[in-house]
């Protein structure tokens, strides 16, 4: 398998819920070449979810200040992330990160990853989501063929800083087979 496709967040948190229904719609719509997962929480078994392809690219809500609806492609590792700091008694402080560190150290071979991240409104327990998350999801989903071509170990993965797509811009360079321009920041 060259590509696995992982969906995270929270199914019942509004707009947080972005990853996983942009993999319900791609496994619903059918004939995605890609391994699709739904991954709410990440864990020790993120090893077993790098391990046996190419390429890793996870889905998941992200809040940096762009408008609700923009789309965040990244390289990870990314220095321009930082990481959420949780406590390290806690098991849900294991994160991709302390993964990668023991994949490493296992000599285990480590994929290409990336993020594709929805920005998000709100992630509010029982909220539906809102309709410029909704309108990036459905772009996501209509468009999924320019990512699967962009991040194919063959094709154009050439980039080493975070690409921003404005919402209703979305995807068009990628659709065009041409290199995003807005190299928007976190």
């Amino acid at each position: 398998m060259p590509m696995r496709v992982v969906g995270c967040g929270n199914a019942w948190a509004g707009d947080d819920s972005a990853g996983l229904e942009i993999v319900r719609r791609l496994e619903e719509r059918g004939g995605c070449p890609c391994e699709l997962l739904e991954r709410p929480q990440a864990g020790v078994e993120l090893m077993e979810v790098l391990r046996g392809v190419e390429t890793v690219l996870f889905l998941d809500a992200v809040s940096s200040g762009a408008p609700a609806g923009t789309l965040h492609l990244v390289p990870l590792p990314s220095a321009v992330i930082v990481p959420r700091t949780l406590g390290a008694i806690s098991s849900h402080g294991w994160g991709l990160a302390e993964t990668l560190r023991l994949m490493a150290a296992l000599r285990h071979r480590i994929p290409r990853l990336g993020l594709l991240g929805v920005e998000i409104e709100a992630a509010l327990p029982g909220t539906p989501r809102s309709a410029p998350v909704e309108s990036a999801i459905q772009v996501v989903v209509e468009r999924f063929a320019a990512f699967e071509e962009f991040l194919a170990p063959e094709g154009q993965w050439d980039w080493v800083t975070p690409r921003r797509f404005a919402p209703g811009e979305a995807l068009c360079s990628l659709a065009k087979g041409e290199a995003p321009t807005d190299k928007g920041g976190f």
